[in-house]
């Protein structure tokens, strides 16, 4: 139940706010969430705090509502007492009855006739819908099957039907997306809502990951995304496409290529003596400014399109990255290796120590030790150990280098003044 379900419903004329905050915490207990757990106990103290009832008339009416649910209970609900004071309470035991019971009490059903209504629920839709996907009815039925034993049900939630009928419908939806467009498109056309898939994104991730078996599964798998699939370049490029051959080289300035025109491309011809590709846009555009005759990618870590034309790219043609020196971009630069199967090789990316740079965060040391047991990164091993030995980032954004430093990046490329 969500907190503010919870709190509107501590507010009904009529229902104890110390019996609904029980059943709450029966509720989020093993007993609650299985069951056959045997008795449940809650600290009295604890009690009347979740239940806002801890001092003066509202622990009065408390102790009251206690003792009355007691004597109805049938010795469902007990009250343990101090053994020297029978008027001090300080724990109460639910017996296994008594969940039936005490959901009865406050209008709702138990939780294990809610574990078995989802269950039934989720066994329905397995049964009754066209599956979007072969995966779809096997990931229903172990969904149907943990909600019958009460272990998680993520990404649905226990106990919002709207929500889990909702996410059904959305990731149905979502799997059978017909064509690439932008998620607020798409969010509007199957939700009615233009900001709703992005709302939905973590839920969805889940489902879809645990539905096709890909634990990269996004909404950009299936043709929805954030921004268009493109890759931004300069220089010598040639695409030989249906309607005739589209060159690049003789544009002055960057342009950015969809990625579906380089799948229509039935050749990617480079002339270029190399590729380049460069972290920051500011930074390639600077680059880009003075034509050095070579291929210049614009890309973090790549996208589908960049993928695309980089591993279309002539295996002979040499392949350097410009990234920043930081643990993020050496991880840039493996991500590249890795997903392109091209041996990159890192430039301008030296350790340059500066003793105003901040020391490295927690998650950046983990990368850093990270990248030293990757297989593709030994190379840059005295890189990321000196970041190590710093303790430090050192100066490590692109834009630092300056003039000079951009002359020195492309003086293998293009002589320079």
């Amino acid at each position: 139940m969500k907190p503010n379900e919870q709190d509107a419903r501590r507010q009904v004329p009529g229902l104890p706010p110390v019996l609904l905050a029980l059943a709450e915490n029966y509720r989020r207990a093993k007993a609650g969430r299985e069951g056959g757990c045997g008795d449940f106990i809650a600290d009295f103290r604890a009690l009347l705090s979740a239940a806002a009832s801890a001092d003066g008339e509202a622990r009065v009416r408390a102790e009251e509502d206690l003792r009355r649910a007691e004597r109805e209970s049938g010795a469902a609900l007990a009250l343990e007492r101090h053994p020297r004071d029978p008027n001090l309470i300080y724990q109460v035991r639910l017996r296994p009855s008594g969940e039936e019971w005490l959901f009865h009490r406050l209008g709702e059903a138990p939780p294990a006739v809610r574990r078995s209504e989802l269950a039934g629920w989720l066994r329905e839709q397995a049964a009754n819908a066209a599956p979007p996907h072969p995966g779809w009815c096997g990931w229903l039925l172990d969904l149907s099957e943990r909600a019958a034993s009460g272990r998680s049900v993520l990404p649905l939630a226990r106990d919002d039907a709207a929500f889990n009928a909702e996410l059904l419908r959305v990731a149905a939806a979502v799997l059978t997306w017909p064509e690439e467009s932008l998620i607020r498109y798409a969010s509007a056309v199957i939700c009615g809502d233009s900001k709703r898939l992005q709302t939905l994104d973590a839920p969805l991730r889940l489902a879809l990951r645990d539905i096709t078996g890909d634990p990269a599964a996004t909404l950009e798998t299936f043709g929805i995304l954030q921004v268009p699939r493109s890759v931004l370049l300069h220089g010598p490029l040639r695409l030989a496409l249906p309607g005739g051959m589209l060159d690049l080289g003789l544009l002055r300035g960057p342009v950015a290529i969809s990625g579906s025109d380089l799948a229509a491309a039935s050749a990617i011809q480079c002339p270029a003596t190399a590729c380049l590709t460069v972290e920051n846009e500011s930074v390639f555009h600077e680059l880009a400014k003075r034509n050095p005759g070579i291929l210049l990618v614009h890309t973090s870590f790549p996208g589908a399109a960049t993928r695309h034309l980089l591993t279309h790219l002539p295996a002979v043609l040499p392949c350097h990255h410009f990234g920043d020196s930081d643990p993020a971009g050496f991880d840039i630069l493996r991500d590249l290796r890795e997903r392109t199967a091209r041996p990159f090789r890192p430039l301008g990316m030296a350790f340059r120590p500066d003793p105003a740079a901040p020391p490295l965060t927690a998650a950046e040391r983990k990368t850093v030790h990270r990248l030293l047991t990757s297989p593709v990164m030994t190379d840059v091993h005295a890189e990321l150990q000196a970041m190590l030995d710093h303790d430090s980032k050192g100066g490590f954004e692109q834009e630092s280098l300056g003039q000079a430093g951009l002359r020195l990046v492309l003086a293998g490329f293009l002589p320079l003044p």
